[in-house]
């Protein structure tokens, strides 16, 4: 996926991973579409926190 910092990254699993990785928006789309029977959520990280 693309690697990049930001403001809101969204924690997953999906296909044979094993640990959990962060992704942003446009790269979470993605994988929910090519893993629909793998992906599983596990969480919304946000750098600000209030």
């Amino acid at each position: 996926m693309c690697n990049k910092p930001g403001e809101v990254l969204y924690r997953c699993r999906y296909g044979d991973l094993t640990d959990w990785v962060f992704l942003c928006r446009p790269c979470l789309t993605e994988v929910k579409a090519a893993y629909a029977g793998s992906y599983q959520y596990g969480g919304t990280w946000k750098s600000r926190k209030k």
